[in-house]
Order: structure tokens, then sequence, then C-alpha cells
């Protein structure tokens, strides 16, 4: 061993930058993503939007394959009990969101597939903007200075909302 190498205080050690001992790039977004799927398959009324999400992605399926489908999408972290999943897809089966099929797997009714397609664009749409106000109002109490420097592009927000607003109400009122 060379006296570089030995140096007590650290000062002329040969960097190996392929030396590394942290975790990668690729390995720390993993982490990232595992979080944040525990948290999105963790919060309280999760399950309901989820499975109807499945069916509109993957058409017809049974309660097994949603519990695998779930199990899959959280990487191994949630698979929900046959006793969460069947009560409520009897529950949606009441309210006409799903019906079995002929091969005795469930999906979505036609009525619903119908009425959810526009309604969930704009939802999403509405529910976003709300989100994030919401979220603006919480930066504006712990930290204005945030918000504050985005003064101009908020009221011109507003503006356009107010406008959108007055085009949605019917003739004759203001």
């Amino acid at each position: 061993m060379n006296n570089d190498d030995n140096n007590k205080d650290g000062h002329g050690r040969h960097h190996r930058p392929w030396r590394h001992h942290g975790p990668d790039r690729k390995e720390m977004l993993e982490r990232k993503m595992d979080l944040l799927d525990r948290m999105r398959f963790g919060r309280r009324g999760f399950l309901r939007p989820q499975i109807i999400e499945l069916f509109e992605e993957q058409g017809a399926m049974n309660g097994v394959d949603i519990m695998s489908k779930l199990q899959e999408m959280s990487r191994g972290w949630y698979r929900p009990s046959p006793g969460a999943i069947y009560p409520l897809l009897e529950q949606l089966e009441k309210e006409g969101v799903i019906a079995k099929n002929k091969d005795d797997k469930y999906e979505l009714t036609a009525a619903y597939a119908k009425q959810a397609g526009a309604r969930d664009s704009v939802g999403r749409a509405v529910s976003t903007i709300e989100s994030n106000v919401s979220y603006l109002e919480d930066l504006q109490k712990t930290d204005s200075a945030k918000v504050s420097k985005y003064k101009d592009k908020v009221e011109k927000l507003l503006k356009r909302l107010d406008a959108l607003n007055g085009a949605l109400q019917p003739r004759g009122e203001s």
C-alpha cells in the first residue's frame, strides 16, 4: 500500500468513480415508486375507484383477477382480501356500475360506461383544479412568499375561470 492510500486526512486518495456504495438512480426511482404505490394503496376508500379504473382498463374480470391485478400494481405490497373485494363487487352490481357477463366475470355496464365517459375527464380536470387550489391555500398559510411570486398568474387563472363560469350560466341569468 502506498502512502497516498494510507493518508490519515483523506487527501491524496485515488478517486474511484466506478466504486459506488450507495443506491443508483434506478434503485432510488424504484424506491420512490414503491413509496407512492404504498401511499395510494394505503388510503382509506381507494379500493372502489381503483376497481372501477381496472374495469375501464382491463375489461371483464372476476374477483381473483382483481385481487391479483391490485397486488401486481402495488408491486406485491398489497393484496386485498376476498372479504374486501366481493362485498364491494356486490355493491357495484346493485348500483348498476358492473354486471356479470356470460363468462361469469364482472364488467362495466354500458349505461355506466356511457355516463362515466364524459363525466370522468371533466370531473378529473375539476378535481385537479380543486386539489391544486387547496394546496395553494395551505401553502399561502405556511409560506406566502412562494405563492406571492405567482400572483399575476393566479389573477389570470381567476379571470379565465370566471369567464368559463359565466359561459356556463344559462341565458338570462348573471
